[in-house]
């Protein structure tokens, strides 16, 4: 391998962390890339939610916590969980005021380990976070415990390293299922192109 082609594989290695695990200078840009790069996603994913003014929600892997605010327009209490110390901190400031009327919490947390007890949320949601979870079929576990009985889960799915969308989708598929996860329906190209919805009810 040239030079050239392996400096180029590091760069890639490095903002695939970054994207999965912001931190320091780097992580501060790429949190404020994701904020406007994907303004219009996560609207999109707020808006298929059909939130009420009961809902209790939690966002797995928030990031810079844009889909955190629109949620919490619509919601009682929206909660999001991040391992990233940078994500928790710029999520905080968007959602300072929200979080000062108790409407929004952000904690630093993996989805194979959220800190919620059972049956805490009617309505989860994940946007471009699920490729970057430590272990993916714990946490989709973790998150059918905290979704109430009947409670709605909404998985913003693109194709990753090298597998086809439906290759991903038939894959999250046969994990929902085995996660105990009922009435799961996709939807390509409703997140964009190359990506999908994929929906579930606990």
């Amino acid at each position: 391998m040239s030079s050239k082609s392996s400096g180029t594989t590091h760069g890639a290695g490095v903002l695939d962390r970054q994207f999965g695990h912001p931190a320091g200078a780097l992580g501060a840009l790429v949190g404020a890339a994701m904020a406007l790069e994907h303004r219009q996603l996560h609207r999109a994913v707020v808006d298929r939610l059909g939130l009420g003014a009961a809902d209790r929600v939690l966002e797995v892997g928030f990031g810079p916590g844009t889909a955190l605010r629109l949620a919490a327009t619509r919601a009682a209490f929206v909660a999001g969980i991040d391992p990233s110390r940078e994500m928790v901190r710029q999520a905080t400031r968007r959602n300072r005021a929200a979080i000062r009327r108790g409407r929004v919490e952000v904690l630093r947390a993996r989805a194979c380990a959220i800190p919620y007890p059972n049956d805490s949320f009617t309505v989860v949601f994940e946007v471009n976070s699920f490729h970057h979870w430590e272990s993916p079929e714990t946490g989709l576990r973790e998150i059918r415990r905290v979704l109430k009985p009947g409670g709605r889960l909404l998985m913003s799915l693109y194709a990753h390293h090298g597998d086809t969308l439906p290759q991903q989708i038939r894959r999250l598929t046969d994990m929902l299922q085995t996660a105990g996860f009922r009435d799961i329906a996709s939807e390509e190209g409703a997140a964009g192109p190359g990506g999908a919805f994929v929906t579930a009810q606990g």
